[in-house]
């Protein structure tokens, strides 16, 4: 049976020595256990994680059991209803998330089928391609992107031959040595950046156009996107910070958009936004936040949901193996997404 029968939160530690909630979810033939992760502000810190848990064990807890795990859009409007907010002020983001995707895990295992084919169904075959964290200095992070690979470890094996050949941590450098990846291991091997400092136009389209650049995570105004998607050619330019600080979900500003399930709030938030990208012809990138628990749902969620891409931080081992678990459970039937920009 799915129907809740009791519901726990309690303190959990993530990467980086943030704090956060995690919850257990359980049916009388089922058990799902979700730990939120925390954004770039952190603000769940030890004192708003034992409140979170509090409101958990001694309010949401006890209204949604009797809920059926399996009907999780009726679950997740409930928390809503529960916050009374626009924004889950008053639970949390944190809160919300760790509950849904519990209730997720707890009507999977029932079912016994790994959450992934829970949230897509039968068909669910394709594989994200991981873009990998290498480092960053003052002006970007660096990724690894390999968009041809044909084994899920094509990526640890450029990202190893990049850092083993670039000499020095330099745009001009890593760009270089991807190339070289890419010629030794027979892939197209290229950088993806993510800016943390604004720059003009000019100087950005050229650093794109002069080094092997093939994503992009801009600063900037809507003239920015506009200029540099127009500008670029097969260059994905993620539009979260436009999406997140304007409400923009528009083809004409970028052409993919990395989604971090913490800023949402609950599974049915996540996959509406999913679509949402879809329709507008969006490539949707599943994202961690700053700090994780290794928690290994994030890859169920992005090959549930579909998403041609998640982007992993160089520390996210747990969540890396799993990728590569589903595709071994997947066998022949899998298939990588074609990632195109």
């Amino acid at each position: 049976m799915t129907i809740i029968e009791n519901v726990v939160g309690r303190v959990t530690v993530l990467k980086g020595g943030k704090y956060s909630i995690e919850v257990d979810v359980v049916t009388d033939s089922g058990f799902g256990r979700f730990a939120a992760p925390v954004d770039d502000n952190p603000a769940l810190y030890i004192a708003e994680a034992h409140r979170a848990v509090s409101e958990v064990d001694e309010i949401i807890g006890p209204e949604i059991i009797g809920f059926d795990a399996s009907e999780q859009e009726l679950v997740d409007s409930y928390l809503w209803e529960i916050d009374g907010t626009e924004n889950l002020g008053h639970i949390g983001a944190n809160t919300a998330l760790a509950l849904s995707i519990a209730v997720a895990k707890a009507a999977a295992s029932v079912r016994k089928m790994p959450l992934y084919s829970y949230i897509g169904g039968t068909f669910t075959t394709e594989l994200p391609i991981p873009i990998l964290e290498l480092a960053g200095d003052e002006v970007f992070d660096y990724y690894i992107m390999v968009r041809d690979l044909m084994e899920i470890t094509d990526v640890v094996d450029a990202a190893s031959g990049v850092l083993e050949t670039a000499g020095e941590l330099s745009l001009e450098a890593l760009s270089k040595a991807t190339e070289g990846a890419g010629d030794k291991l027979g892939l197209e091997v290229s950088l993806g950046l993510v800016q943390k400092k604004p720059m003009e136009m000019e100087e950005l389209l050229s650093i794109v156009e002069d080094n092997n650049v093939s994503y992009i995570k801009p600063i900037g105004e809507e003239d920015l996107f506009l200029e540099l998607i127009a500008g670029t050619h097969g260059v994905f330019v993620d539009g979260e910070r436009l999406f997140r600080e304007k409400d923009i979900l528009d083809r004409r500003y970028y052409n993919a958009l990395s989604i971090k399930p913490i800023n949402l709030g609950t599974l049915t938030d996540l996959y509406n936004l999913v679509n949402d990208a879809k329709s507008e012809r969006i490539t949707p990138i599943l994202a961690e936040a700053r700090y994780e628990s290794s928690d290994e749902a994030l890859p169920h969620l992005a090959v549930g949901l579909r998403c041609p891409a998640m982007v992993l931080r160089k520390d996210s081992i747990a969540k890396l193996n799993e990728l590569i678990r589903i595709a071994e459970d997947l066998g022949e039937r899998g298939r990588i997404i074609t990632f195109e920009g």
